[in-house]
């Protein structure tokens, strides 16, 4: 009895002791000793003594149990108190001398290496601006005597666009540069949310390049020209896209330096925003001021499309910069007048000595121009194109652009994917033809007037009447019906032009008005031309879907075997444009299939011979061919010479002629 007395004490005690632990392993460790003392009891057939031995050996071989102590609050700096009054200037250097002399307010900004405060000038109320860099860079004497030849830069400029600088010094470590303060918005911001117009563009750049052009005077490149170093003042553009010429200011002068200068590098990185630099800047090359004319001019171009020419990762973006040229702005934005496209192509060129001057420059900004491109001429190219933005085109004979509309996206007349096919009606309507795979509610063919506004959409997913699988190709007869050929179900479907089904004719099969992995259709006056190219033929149907002729061609005299046709056109004498892929050739057909002319179609690297082509032919008998996924569209004229051809700086994806109605009326 004494034995069973003794261990549910030493139980217990150990149980209290477990419970009083602060750390739960030391507890498990001691309800594990428990468990062994048990184990020892019934081990020394209840000899307490030993039991009570071992219990105690496990007892001891815990710490002790101390009280708890009172953590000591650490001293708190002078720096740190400071830093509760102005929690903005945490990352900065900062001293009680120069808070006295300026009332922080709040932070403005902030760069890499510094950043910038409104603040209070305490002799005179005047608000300020105050630049302080960084508590980590202060250390590098290089950053500070870079830092302080900004400031030494801007005081002895005075130009109504350049920022006014009051004073600079040091107090310690704590470095400042007290500037004019500006209340308005970074030239990027405005780009961002696309509040600039083309009027605006060019009246901010006239602005820029002036100042420019006088601290050149003054020996003197800024080397970082950007965005975010264009201020524009609260109010300095008016409801009709004027802009104030007091109300634009170029900063930062952090990096100007002399006339010429080799580069300057701060732990190794090359000074200057990539996106903006020059080329001879991005190869670490002796530069001057024609090196602020090309990073002007790269954000001229973003102000104008709203994307820099030359994008992705740093060391991409120094390749492009070096060796490849970009998009005219104009592909990107049809309301740019040609004289400013060609300005900015100028500014943007590799070589310095083919670089306007500023003079040039401001001249060329000083002209009057309309803010939209008037459609004047009789005809256009009418191109869909694989491109978030302008998927559908409109270009001149030589192809300049004067209207871009859709894209990829989720805004009304914006699709999932690029358009497949595109096609246009006596209306001035444009019509398109994408995939829209899922609910009942998708449409998968579009018509746009000609303002670039979507008009009529239908033909949801599906395969009753109306209804498509993949709706590859469309094309408009002169009677004002809509044909539309499913690639899928291998029929073809008419509409009228506000989207009322009339029928539908076709299907799978080995010719005469069925067809094999059909590509393409066309319709002429009075006839409907189906690219049949499983079939290796061009069937010839009635606007009704009646069969009445095909065309093919043997690949040798008394051979079976035919050749691959894998392109469609007419023309408005109704004449037959196919490609012949074997031979690489354009082959001109009348109706009976006699072969009038054949034009080689020159084949680049990044073009695909096997693809399908569109070829169109204009009014003036100009034939017009584009390969699918190429970038370019070829050119012959009547009599078969070659012409130069269009560059679209995108993948073509169809290709038809646009009939201006206001230009026949």
């Amino acid at each position: 009895m004494i034995e069973i007395l003794i261990a549910s004490t030493l139980f217990a005690l150990t149980l209290v002791l477990a419970l009083r632990l602060s750390n739960p392993l030391l507890g498990l460790l001691t309800v594990g000793i428990m468990g062994a003392e048990a184990a020892l009891l019934g081990a020394t057939g209840g000899r307490v003594w030993q039991a009570l031995g071992w219990g105690l050996l496990g007892l001891l071989s815990l710490p002790p149990l101390r009280a708890p102590t009172r953590r000591r609050r650490p001293r708190r700096s002078r720096k740190s108190a400071r830093a509760r009054r102005h929690p903005t200037l945490q990352q900065e250097a900062t001293s009680p001398e120069l808070e006295k002399r300026y009332e922080i307010l709040d932070r403005i900004g902030i760069g890499g290496m510094a950043s910038v405060f409104k603040a209070r000038r305490r002799s005179d109320g005047r608000m300020v601006a105050l630049k302080i860099p960084q508590e980590k860079f202060v250390g590098d004497s290089r950053f500070v005597k870079r830092f302080h030849r900004e400031a030494e830069v801007l005081q002895r400029l005075k130009h109504p666009n350049i920022v006014h600088v009051y004073e600079h010094g040091a107090f310690g470590d704590t470095h400042y540069i007290a500037m004019e303060f500006l209340d308005g918005e970074e030239l990027d911001r405005l780009i961002e949310n696309r509040r600039i117009s083309v009027r605006t563009a060019i009246n901010i750049m006239r602005y820029v390049a002036d100042a420019l052009r006088y601290i050149h005077a003054q020996g003197i490149i800024h080397r970082d020209i950007k965005p975010g170093n264009i201020m524009l003042l609260r109010n300095a553009i008016d409801d009709r896209g004027r802009v104030d010429q007091h109300g634009v200011r170029l900063m930062d002068f952090g990096i100007a330096a002399g006339k010429v200068l080799t580069r300057l590098t701060i732990t190794g990185a090359r000074i200057g925003t990539p996106v903006y630099m020059s080329p001879e800047q991005a190869k670490g090359q002796r530069i001057d001021h024609r090196s602020d004319i090309y990073s002007l001019g790269i954000v001229f171009y973003e102000s104008l499309t709203g994307q820099a020419p030359f994008q992705g990762g740093y060391e991409s973006v120094i390749h492009q910069q070096i060796y490849e040229l970009p998009t005219p702005p104009k592909q990107l934005n049809p309301e740019i007048p040609n004289p400013i496209n060609d300005l900015i192509m100028r500014m943007l060129s590799k070589e310095v000595e083919k670089r306007p001057s500023l003079d040039e420059v401001i001249e060329v900004l000083k002209g009057k121009y309309k803010d939209t491109q008037e459609l004047s001429s009789p005809f256009y190219l009418a191109v869909a194109a694989e491109a978030k933005r302008g998927s559908i085109r409109l270009l001149e004979a030589d192809g300049t652009p004067l209207k871009l509309f859709s894209g990829v996206g989720t805004a009304p007349g914006m699709f999932s994917s690029p358009p497949l096919d595109i096609a246009t009606d006596p209306e001035g309507g444009v019509w398109v033809s994408v995939f829209e795979y899922g609910s009942g509610q998708s449409r998968m063919v579009h018509r746009f007037d000609r303002e670039g506004k979507l008009a009529t959409s239908l033909g949801p997913y599906g395969v009753k009447p109306g209804e498509f699988l993949y709706p590859a190709s469309l094309t408009v007869a002169l009677t004002g019906e809509l044909l539309v050929l499913d690639s899928e179900s291998h029929l073809i479907q008419r509409f009228s032009l506000d989207g009322s089904p009339l029928g539908r004719f076709g299907g799978k099969g080995t010719g005469k008005g069925t067809f094999d992995t059909p590509r393409k259709l066309v319709a002429s006056r009075h006839f409907l031309f189906v690219l049949d190219y499983g079939n290796r033929q061009v069937q010839r149907l009635s606007l009704e879907g009646n069969y009445l002729s095909r065309y093919a061609f043997r690949k040798a005299k008394g051979s079976n075997e035919l050749r691959v046709i894998s392109g469609l056109g007419v023309d408005q004498s109704g004449n037959l444009y196919v490609f012949d892929a074997d031979a690489q050739k354009i082959r001109k057909l009348n109706l009976e299939g006699r072969v009038s002319m054949s034009l080689s179609l020159p084949t680049s690297q990044t073009e695909d011979p096997l693809s399908l082509v569109d070829i169109v032919v204009d009014d003036n008998g100009t034939i017009y061919a584009a390969r699918r996924g190429s970038t370019r569209i070829h050119r012959f004229s009547a009599n078969g010479d070659v012409m130069d051809p269009i560059e679209v700086y995108a993948p073509i994806r169809g290709l038809a002629l646009w009939r201006n109605p206001a230009a026949t009326q």
